[in-house]
């Protein structure tokens, strides 16, 4: 599937792939956090020891930067956007996640901008349209 990306976005994907040496698979920007989505069991590298180079990458990009693996199964995609997640549940174009609630908020985030970033990618990779938190 092709996904069209922003001028900014490809420089913020080239930022990152510069500085992390790893290969991005797809990036969301929005106002205040750039979330970059890497390939499974990257994203340790990504990070970096204690955060150090991801701490480097959000210094330089101006912004706060999240990091996701991706996954050819959406349910372990799930996991990894939702590391709390208790049970995961994909049913055609819907994918239901039980969560404890005191997790909820971190989840959902501020203004629902977390959520809005999770169904995105879940659109973008797997044509699922719904994601409800349990």
């Amino acid at each position: 599937m092709t996904i069209k990306l922003e001028t900014q976005t490809i420089r913020d994907i080239g930022t990152f792939e510069r500085m992390t040496k790893v290969h991005v698979k797809d990036c969301i920007r929005d106002d205040n956090c750039v979330y970059f989505m890497v390939e499974s069991g990257k994203s340790g590298i990504a990070i970096g020891r204690n955060g150090s180079i991801i701490k480097n990458v959000s210094r330089v990009l101006g912004k706060t930067v999240k990091v996701f693996e991706f996954s050819e199964k959406p349910e372990e995609m799930v996991k990894s956007m939702i590391p709390s997640a208790k049970s995961v549940d994909v049913m055609n174009d819907s994918v239901n996640v039980t969560i404890p609630a005191s997790d909820r908020s971190v989840v959902i985030g501020r203004n629902g901008r977390n959520i809005k970033v999770m169904k995105e990618f879940l659109n973008r990779h797997f044509k699922i349209n719904y994601l409800r938190l349990k």
